[in-house]
């Protein structure tokens, strides 16, 4: 892992989980505060999210409309989609923000977890090593758990390497209601570590459940706008990513379970908290831009109708020598239509001066004449 993404976010994220270790003195607890104030943090944005989410379910019919319309022409079919994006205030890339966003932390938070001795506790790799040969054991870098391992064997003789307390040692104790936070589970050894990978997985399972429910709520038509293939897709996502969850678990410290747990289930507190806000207290603005959006939808629809008409009657009518418009160059069809006004204007000067004669010999043989 690169220097800057170490002390640019991960040790920032490790100093904070230190800060709340040092408060609550219990690293279990650490963890889901930790968690607590991230979901917190990150509130507005998920806010922000759904909203644009909603927005883009309501245009999904209009979109499938467009890229139906011109599937043979995706020059045109961007441009309109991009328009339909303008005009409804919609940004499809709104949903990405908070991915973006939640990413770096959970990478973040897994080096911490891994190392807390580098990134919660700031210490350099020759102290780190020096505290192991005191230990009579050896530090393996590359270990997934080698760093959290020793802190826990730190935690157990403390009393021999208490004088690196001074380098910013912390005696941190890794047992949460009887589990070892430091240890990873194991398929071929059942134990109660056993219970993380579980709970991660059901947690996740139960999260995405929610959250298509919430959405449904929030939009009754979504599942009709959307395609066969996207309902599919969403219903595979539904079982993979409970199993990549539970996979993740057992591969990690149980540390990274918990957290993965925890972040689960404010995830689903966190959903249907925002959707109950939205359906009660944004109503009335969603009616509104809905509202709004019908007329524009409707302003448009006759745009694109008086375009087509205006295509088709400069299609049907105006020839060139016997070719439609439509096989015509624009300049040869320019040409060609000055010449038939001219031909039209040469024929109205003569039926003028034809009226005007006519007149002129009907007063000089004394007949009434409206100069009309």
């Amino acid at each position: 892992m690169g220097n800057f993404f170490g002390i640019i976010i991960v040790r920032p994220l490790g100093l904070i989980l230190m800060a709340i270790w040092s408060l609550v003195q219990n690293y279990g607890l650490a963890l889901i505060l930790f968690t607590l104030i991230v979901k917190l943090i990150l509130l507005p944005f998920m806010y922000k999210q759904k909203k644009g989410m909603k927005k883009m379910n309501l245009v999904q019919a209009e979109s499938a409309a467009i890229q139906k319309r011109y599937a043979r022409n995706r020059e045109k079919m961007n441009e309109e989609m991009q328009k339909l994006y303008e005009r409804e205030g919609v940004n499809p890339m709104g949903s990405c923000l908070l991915s973006f966003i939640t990413l770096p932390i959970m990478m973040a938070l897994y080096y911490a977890v891994r190392q807390p001795m580098k990134y919660m506790m700031g210490l350099s790799n020759d102290t780190i090593e020096a505290i192991a040969k005191v230990l009579g054991t050896t530090y393996d870098k590359s270990s997934v758990s080698g760093q959290i391992q020793l802190a826990k064997l730190v935690h157990e003789n403390w009393d021999k390497v208490a004088d690196f307390a001074t380098n910013g040692l912390v005696n941190i104790d890794f047992n949460f209601f009887g589990i070892d936070l430091s240890a990873i589970p194991q398929f071929s050894h059942l134990d109660i570590l056993w219970l993380i990978p579980i709970l991660s997985g059901g947690t996740a399972l139960l999260s995405s459940l929610v959250m298509r429910k919430t959405q449904n709520m929030q939009n009754p038509n979504m599942q009709q706008n959307q395609s066969a293939q996207m309902n599919s897709t969403m219903n595979t996502m539904l079982i993979i990513m409970p199993l990549m969850s539970v996979w993740i678990a057992f591969t990690l410290p149980a540390s990274m379970g918990v957290y993965w747990t925890v972040n689960n289930l404010f995830s689903i507190a966190q959903e249907l908290v925002l959707t109950w806000y939205i359906l009660k207290f944004d109503k009335a603005e969603d009616d509104e831009e809905t509202k709004a959006r019908k007329r524009r939808e409707a302003a448009h629809k006759l745009k694109l109708e008086e375009q087509a008409k205006e295509k088709k009657e400069t299609g049907e009518q105006t020839e060139y020598r016997g070719a439609k418009a439509a096989n015509v160059s624009k300049k040869k069809l320019k040409a060609y239509q000055a010449e038939v006004q001219k031909e039209k204007d040469k024929e109205t000067a003569a039926r003028a001066a034809q009226i005007k004669a006519e007149k002129e010999a009907a007063r000089r043989a004394g007949k009434q004449v409206d100069d009309e």
